[in-house]
């Protein structure tokens, strides 16, 4: 049974606990709660309550917890542990990294969407310019964590929502690269002047089913947005918005990438291959499944 943090013995200045005791409380409070990646969670609350990075914490994790700090790990575990994600808490997320600002307006980058980011990288050569778009940028971080890959490269980011594109501006001058990104409002290729090019089309579009939305995680339904989960009736509503204009945006010898759901590699290539593209190809994430899809096409 894990004591509740204000009742364990004070033997230090105020709390009796350190970073690194406090560390392991959390990770065994939210493992009995039966909370996902509890070490992870524990340790991105106790580094940001204390401003102790990794490193910091192996040399200063023994000090002893302010009484300030000690109230603020206290606040930010019953937040947790009433179903509030660690991320949506600190208001932020690493992705490739990098971190993100996110809010309740974005989709909070997965890790899985770095298998996106691995391929396009695989795919541009470094050394010479590139023109890109993030159609439904969310928090921004496909389009800007390639941006801050590739210093040669611009971008123009686009979604629906005006308050996710305000994190998706935040996110690029936190990184640094707004002057080589240009961010418009509206739905998929309505946002996008009819003369505009790109060496690279990207998406993270939403692809839930209406069916499966049913059954996401508490943690899932209440913190991410709506609009960037739900994919109408077979998960790839917006996939055909996306690949019917596709092919005018793009210049020759350009690629199309989308992030998918593990299985909708089949039914996505099938589209891709109906509507006239080559070079069809799935990557796979760090876990084995499929993830991302990638086609090139002819010019319309």
């Amino acid at each position: 049974m894990v004591i509740p943090l204000d009742q364990r013995p004070r033997s230090g200045p105020y709390s009796g606990l350190n970073a690194r005791s406090a560390k392991r409380f959390l990770t065994q409070a939210f493992e009995e709660a039966g909370l996902d990646f509890a070490e992870d969670d524990a340790r991105e609350i106790v580094e940001s309550a204390t401003g102790l990075d990794r490193t910091a914490m192996m040399l200063r994790g023994t000090e002893f917890l302010t009484p300030e700090v000690f109230e603020t790990i206290k606040q930010l575990m019953e937040r947790r542990l009433a179903g509030e994600p660690v991320d949506h808490i600190l208001g932020w997320r690493e992705f490739y990294g990098r971190r993100f600002q996110i809010s309740k307006a974005v989709l909070s980058p997965r890790a899985d969407t770095e298998t996106l980011i691995r391929g396009a990288l695989a795919r541009l050569n470094p050394h010479v310019p590139h023109a890109l778009i993030d159609l439904g940028t969310g928090s921004g971080a496909i389009g800007l964590t390639l941006l801050a890959e590739l210093e040669m490269t611009t971008l123009l980011a686009t979604d629906l929502s005006p308050d996710a594109l305000a994190v998706a501006k935040a996110n690029a001058k936190t990184l640094n690269v707004e002057n080589r990104v240009s961010f418009v409002q509206g739905p998929w290729w309505d946002a996008v002047p009819n003369a505009a090019r790109f060496d690279m089309i990207l998406s993270n579009p939403p692809y839930i089913t209406n069916a499966a939305m049913k059954g996401l995680e508490p943690e899932v339904l209440g913190f991410d947005p709506d609009l960037a989960l739900r994919g109408g009736p077979d998960g790839l509503d917006a996939y055909r918005a996306i690949i019917d204009g596709a092919k005018a945006r793009l210049k020759p010898d350009g690629w199309l990438g989308f992030e998918i759901g593990f299985d909708q590699a089949a039914s996505l290539s099938n589209l891709l291959r109906a509507d006239g593209w080559s070079q069809i190809s799935v990557d796979r994430d760090l876990g084995g499944n499929d993830r991302a899809v990638w086609a090139q096409g002819s010019p319309a």
